[in-house]
């Protein structure tokens, strides 16, 4: 029992270190506090691997909402947050990264390994039935000449 309430502890103080604090944003209107949420869950962390700048503990992340809420206030538009973004930090920083001749590669390398798939998958059992075929006639000739 006692080394059950010592584990129990230490996973207590273990959870401690992994603690977030919440940042508050003061904003003049609830739109403005909705559009920082969304716009802050769409714009990558640059220094993180796949979280958004919403979800990252890093130093350039807590810059960069800071800077979202700024622009904000400031009334730009959504547009032009994320157009300030890709500036300083190229298309890396979408989630979802805008078809154009840098990312055609992103966007089309699952959909031709797709039909490539589909199409080894169809020469496979055509190949399969002719190859059955081919022995349950050489079956066929077997059991004649065994006779």
């Amino acid at each position: 029992m006692r080394y059950f309430i010592q584990f129990v502890l230490a996973l207590l103080l273990i959870q401690g270190a992994f603690a977030e604090s919440i940042e508050a944003k003061d904003f003049e209107t609830l739109d403005q506090e909705s559009r920082y949420t969304v716009l802050i869950e769409n714009i990558r962390c640059p220094v993180c691997q796949g979280q958004s700048i919403g979800g990252s503990n890093s130093s350039l992340a807590s810059d960069l909402r800071e800077q979202v809420r700024t622009m904000i206030l400031d009334n730009k538009s959504d547009k032009a947050i994320y157009l300030f973004m890709v500036e300083r930090y190229g298309d890396f920083v979408n989630f979802k990264p805008p078809i154009n001749s840098k990312t055609y590669l992103l966007w089309f390398t699952p959909l031709l390994l797709l039909v490539l798939c589909l199409i080894y998958l169809f020469r496979i059992t055509r190949n399969k039935s002719t190859y059955l075929s081919s022995s349950d006639n050489d079956i066929e000739r077997a059991k004649k000449l065994l006779k």
